[in-house]
């Protein structure tokens, strides 16, 4: 069994080394929060769950109605489409995708204890624990 707080740390660890050649380009659609969070579920279980949706959108306006075409009113939707979800963040384990709402939208960042690694336009951030709004389990 692979062990996710290791595979978690690599995981990050590529992400800040990779970070200014990936953000050099546009963000939304090229390496923005849920292609951040698609990339670890690809790491852990082989499967990349963004295949249809890396660099089908230049803004995300056009994320939002890409996603509506699809039938998914949300991130959180769309991750609940892919992955099983967790009652609540005091459940939630290393490697658990989380979702958060910022400036009234969702956003996805990666749980990784007591914090949440987040994607900003500038770097690899993280924020409280208890930001997040909904819990999936890769």
């Amino acid at each position: 069994m692979m062990d996710r707080s290791k595979a978690l740390y690599d995981y990050l660890a590529n992400v800040r080394a990779s970070y200014p050649r990936l953000s050099a380009g546009r963000f939304a659609g090229n390496f923005d929060c849920a292609l951040f969070a698609a990339g670890w579920v690809n790491a852990l279980t082989g499967s990349d769950p963004s295949t249809n949706w890396r660099g089908r959108y230049q803004s995300f306006d056009q994320g939002r109605a890409l996603l509506a075409d699809h039938g998914h009113a949300s991130l959180g939707d769309l991750a609940a489409s892919h992955l099983i979800e967790v009652d609540g963040w005091a459940l939630s384990a290393p490697g658990d995708i989380a979702v958060l709402s910022e400036d009234g939208h969702d956003a996805f960042g990666i749980i990784g204890g007591p914090q949440i690694h987040v994607l900003t336009p500038r770097r690899l951030d993280y924020v409280h624990l208890a930001r997040a709004v909904r819990v999936f389990r890769p």
